[in-house]
């Protein structure tokens, strides 16, 4: 029997040398039209010279590059993702080479399916607009019934900044914020005048309903999605006004047509980006400086240092742009404020009147009232619905309570008929528009003595405002204190120290006055030095010692100007120079402070007198004063003195110093 076929088993091996070629033809043929489809939007077909010259200069032009968001800042890492994701970019590296991106973007207005070309125009409107007014694309753009339908629904508009004031009861609000109105040319007015319809564009952080501290330590490290979206102005007025107790500053801008047009445009290719959002860098402030710099290229910051932004900073970098650009600011007060306002103008005992009836315990026709002149009578009943109606949207007064309540006043008022009222005009003396405010941000040198020891200080607070600041354009009773790193150099010792890091440090203490009695409250985090006892020198040496402190208190301003507050806190201390390394224990702070009309001058009295219980209790008692005189709206010199004893230490500080603000 014949043994088996060598090599049966096996398979013939092919020639390489005339397969390989043959194969790998047949493989790029077959990828190559896969290649150019996952590559149409950036590969480039051939261009001309001249071409590839007004596409470098372009790439430069400051429209193009806030087109792109690149005039400002670099975009970072996390948004560079967020970007991509949403397909803002045609090219991957579009992100960080603007030329690169302009050429991808001619491409995709200009690829041969008409149909894709026409996706491309219809998603990025204002690029379109750009390309084609320098001749770079044709200025057909086609039909886009999405943003046809949302252009139209905007309108004929004109521009409005609106600044809702500063909100310290929510740390998102703390700062103020910041959003553009588009007012119908032929717009509508509500009772007092005011434009009341249009829409509004806001760029706000996704909280996930986070709150408080919470809510802000996830902003500092932008643990948030922020996002453009747009809403009848009604509606933030509601918000604002009505639910929050925030007037609204009202700054018409004047903007070209085209420009406008522009950044109407630009908003539309913004709809489906969200950001990480940043709560002193990225944040709304920040947001609708990079929009409205697509209408006016080479749109200054307006204060602070950078990266940090505020909102009244986008108010004062509508100056920069040009003369006119920022129209007379208009208030719009909130019901809270009107009704403060109102009440100040009537007697102690009509003002007893109307908390009465809006609490219940009087009802609108009993006998006391009788007395009252009709228009007076007429008058505290529509201040006490006024005050029912803010109670119940602050959720004081359960909707049962107040829908009793608010018809039985209102049946009380219908019946008087149309008797005349007191005119009612806002006094509006003290206040001053945001943006005329000192700067957020500030530089101060100061010499001072220390225990005997000569000193020179440097100090840099990147924001906000201290209760020794003008208080023009600030909340009343407000302070935040953001990073204020203040070092010493100490010239007998040849010793630098870091005297003192505030991380954060708030407070707010808006005064009593009728029918509010709002509740204080104050918080600071950070690290400062102290003098604690020794064997070296004099018995006494500086130990950083970490500090926690915060509380409630109260405050009231019984004349112009006087602003009087008192608060109860516990503080705790922390470090390796205290006995037991930790010091525990509750302390009143008192203060008065006192700034003229203008408030170019501020004198401020402070005490602090508590107990620090370690291994050992000692007393803790502090008093300052303090005056700071306004030189010009940049410039302020301050003038110190202070006695604290703490840790069975005693010791007294004065200073003069000077600060300039940004």
């Amino acid at each position: 029997m014949p043994g088996p076929v060598l090599g049966r088993s096996f398979a013939r091996r092919p020639d390489l040398t005339l397969t390989l070629p043959a194969t790998l033809l047949v493989a790029w043929v077959a990828l190559c039209p896969i290649a150019l489809r996952a590559n149409e939007t950036h590969l480039t077909r051939p261009v001309q010279p001249a071409a590839d010259a007004m596409d470098a200069q372009l790439a430069r032009d400051p429209v193009w590059l806030a087109l792109v968001h690149q005039a400002r800042r670099k975009i970072d890492r996390r948004s560079r993702i967020a970007m991509h994701e949403a397909d803002f970019f045609f090219h991957p590296s579009g992100t960080q080479r603007p030329d690169l991106e302009l050429h991808a973007t001619v491409q995709a207005f200009d690829q041969p399916d008409p149909d894709r070309a026409r996706t491309a125009r219809c998603r990025f409107p204002a690029r379109h607009e750009f390309l084609a007014r320098h001749g770079r694309v044709s200025s057909e753009r086609g039909p886009c019934p999405e943003l046809d339908s949302w252009r139209a629904e905007i309108g004929n508009v004109r521009l409005t900044l609106v600044f809702p004031e500063a909100f310290l009861g929510n740390p998102a609000s703390m700062f103020g914020h910041t959003l553009l109105r588009f007012d119908p040319v032929d717009w509508t007015a509500d009772a007092s005048g005011k434009p009341l319809l249009g829409w509004t564009l806001d760029y706000t952080a996704d909280a996930q309903g986070d709150v408080g501290a919470i809510y802000m330590m996830r902003g500092l490290v932008g643990g948030y999605r922020g996002r453009f979206s747009i809403a009848p102005y009604y509606s933030k007025i509601k918000v604002y006004g009505d639910w929050q107790d925030r007037d609204i500053w009202e700054y018409p801008l004047s903007m070209s047509r085209a420009d406008l047009e522009r950044v109407l445009l630009h908003i539309w290719e913004l709809r489906d980006v969200t950001l990480p959002y940043y709560f002193f860098t990225q944040n709304c402030s920040e947001k609708l400086l990079e929009v409205l710099e697509v209408g006016w290229p080479g749109l200054g910051r307006g204060g602070g240092f950078p990266p940090a932004v505020t909102p009244v900073d986008t108010v004062r970098a509508m100056e920069s742009v040009a003369d006119g650009t920022l129209g007379e600011p208009i208030l719009r007060p909130s019901p809270a404020t009107l009704l403060q306002d109102a009440m100040r103008r009537i007697t102690a005992r009509e003002a007893a009147l109307v908390e009465t009836l809006a609490d219940g315990r009087l009802t609108p026709e009993d006998a006391s009232l009788d007395g009252l002149e009709p228009g007076r009578r007429a008058h505290l009943l529509t201040l006490a619905y006024d005050l029912l109606r803010h109670r119940y949207l602050a959720k004081r007064v359960t909707e049962e309570d107040s829908r009793t309540r608010s018809l039985a006043l209102l049946r009380a008022r219908s019946r008087m008929g149309r008797t005349a009222e007191p005119a009612q005009s806002l006094d509006t003396t003290d206040r001053r528009p945001p943006d005329q405010g000192h700067g957020t941000a500030r530089v101060a040198l100061a010499a001072g003595i220390q225990d005997r020891d000569g000193f020179l200080e440097f100090r840099l607070q990147p924001a906000y405002h201290t209760s020794l600041d003008a208080p023009g354009g600030f909340a009343e009773g407000g302070q935040i204190k953001v990073l204020d790193t203040r070092v010493r150099y100490f010239p007998e010792h040849e010793r630098v120290r870091l005297h003192e890091l505030v991380l954060l440090d708030v407070s707010t203490a808006s005064p009593w006055r009728r029918p509010f009695r709002p509740l204080g409250w104050h918080l600071d985090l950070g690290l400062r030095t102290r003098l604690v006892s020794s064997d070296r020198d004099r018995g006494l040496d500086t130990e950083g010692v970490f500090r926690f402190q915060g509380g409630v208190g109260a405050a009231a301003a019984p004349a112009r100007g006087l602003h009087l507050y008192s608060f109860g806190e516990m503080v705790l201390e922390a470090a390796p120079g205290i006995e037991g390394d930790l010091a525990l224990g509750p302390l009143t702070r008192t203060g008065a402070s006192y700034s003229t009309p203008a408030g170019r001058y501020t004198l401020q009295a402070e005490t602090i007198a508590g107990l620090l219980t370690g291994p050992h209790t000692s007393a803790w008692l502090a008093v300052r004063l303090d005056q700071r005189l306004t030189l010009t709206r940049k410039w302020s010199a301050t003038l110190g003195a202070s006695f604290e004893h703490a840790y069975d230490v005693g010791f007294f500080e004065s200073r003069l110093g000077l600060i300039r603000y940004f």
